[in-house]
């Protein structure tokens, strides 16, 4: 059954004067070590943290808080690698999910990342089985 769904759009422009403008202070407060760490050598680093940001917004609508209620934005990692895209939850986020799962279920997070030069997209399906 699904339990939430989440979509955030986002111009990769957005991001890439946020970088320009607040540089590692902008990473800092959104991103985690892993993820900024999964960047390695890609071509566009704003498209990557463009996506990395919808898909903290798409999973922040699917569990239904946004970023309130104890969810933060380190609490929801997007973890981008060659072989795809996982989410990774802990702190406020985790607890919101455990929250949302109803009893003797398991949870599972699904996310599809998409871009294109000018803008990003992400979808973030939450299901209990």
């Amino acid at each position: 059954m699904i339990i939430g769904i989440g979509a955030d759009l986002c111009y990769i422009e957005r991001i890439r004067r946020s970088l320009r403008r607040l540089g590692d202070a902008y990473l800092d407060e959104l991103f985690t070590k892993d993820e900024r760490q999964a960047r390695g050598s890609v071509t566009d680093p704003a498209a990557f943290y463009t996506r990395a940001f919808c898909g903290k917004e798409a999973c922040a609508k699917a569990l239904g808080t946004g970023f309130t209620n104890g969810v933060g934005w380190r609490d929801i990692e997007i973890l981008q690698t060659q072989s795809g895209t996982t989410l990774r939850l802990s702190d406020g986020a985790l607890e919101r999910l455990r929250q949302l799962t109803p009893i003797g279920c398991r949870s599972s997070l699904h996310i599809t990342c998409a871009s294109n030069p000018m803008i990003a997209q992400v979808s973030v399906i939450i299901s209990a089985f």
